[in-house]
């Protein structure tokens, strides 16, 4: 696998769990793919003028390891399949000093023009280039628990239907924005693990650790996730997030997130995410107790789908 980059956990990627924060695991997999397109001759795909770029049009990542400050890491890739107009790249975030990987990316990219998101095919060169790059999909890429259905025809309006609380609220700001304009891939991470907490119902262990003033001893953490992107707005744009969970049992609980326009109630990204409750003192999973297992239970919502 290609080395695509090498860098660090920086201390202000970190959260209140004290690991580096899942939007950065996707800065540093998007940064990999913008060398990525520099190995396959896109050399001008993410500069100004460009004719060509690429742009994701769905993710999965499983997290396997934390990173805390200052940890030293890389990120080596190479390209599972491809054809005329795109193709999926595996991505590995290894933790240089443990000899041990961190998280590992599927990404479907397309091959785009960056003024009308038309696709289009690649040339013979690039096609080439894909080719001397494949591999076989890596075993840290197969995930566990993500449903691998047909993308949801997400709105507002289902999303009213469906009973899907209201997580968050915001918009997409200058600085999250990518050289054409668009939202940067990580923020459709970001966003959500910014609201995240709203929802009661799958973080009642936190809630009441809030409520009570108390430190937290334990709380949730993502061990996998699948994003869909139907388009990634431009700055000034508002998002709506819309919430439920899809499946709970004493291990795990998966929460499908659906992102909307709020003006147009059209969908712009969805997530589909595996997490567990986490001991932060041993920093491994913690069943969940029968009280909150119970009240998760019932507020599954059955057939939500990304």
């Amino acid at each position: 696998m290609e080395l695509l980059w090498r860098g660090n956990a920086n201390a202000w990627e970190c959260d209140e769990l004290g690991h580096m924060n899942v939007r950065f695991y996707l800065a540093k997999a998007a940064e990999a793919v913008g060398v990525l397109t520099q190995i396959i001759g896109m050399r001008g795909a993410v500069r100004a003028g460009a004719t060509a770029t690429l742009i994701a049009r769905e993710m999965t990542v499983r997290f396997l390891a934390e990173a805390h400050p200052g940890a030293p890491l890389e990120v080596r890739g190479g390209v599972i399949d491809h054809d005329e107009t795109g193709f999926t790249a595996a991505l590995i975030l290894h933790h240089c000093a443990l000899d041990a990987p961190a998280a590992a990316f599927t990404v479907r990219l397309d091959h785009v023009d960056p003024a009308t998101g038309t696709v289009f095919t690649f040339a013979e060169r690039t096609r080439a280039a894909l080719e001397a790059l494949r591999i076989e999909r890596p075993a840290a890429c197969e995930t566990r628990s993500l449903s691998s259905s047909p993308p949801e025809a997400l709105s507002l309006t289902r999303a009213d239907a469906l009973g899907l609380e209201l997580l968050g609220r915001g918009m997409v700001n200058p600085d999250e924005t990518d050289l054409f304009g668009r939202m940067r891939l990580e923020f459709a991470f970001g966003k959500i693990s910014s609201s995240v907490i709203h929802l009661q119902s799958g973080f009642a262990e936190q809630w009441a650790a809030y409520r009570a003033g108390a430190p937290l001893t334990a709380a949730s953490a993502v061990l996998e996730a699948r994003l869909i992107f139907r388009r990634f707005p431009p700055a000034g744009a508002g998002y709506v997030i819309r919430t439920g969970i899809s499946q709970v049992n004493e291990k795990v609980r998966t929460l499908t997130h659906w992102v909307c326009d709020p003006e147009t109630g059209q969908g712009l990204w969805s997530m589909e995410a595996v997490g567990c409750l986490m001991d932060l003192e041993t920093r491994k999973l913690k069943r969940v107790d029968d009280e909150t297992l119970a009240l998760m239970q019932r507020h599954v919502v059955a057939g939500l789908r990304p």
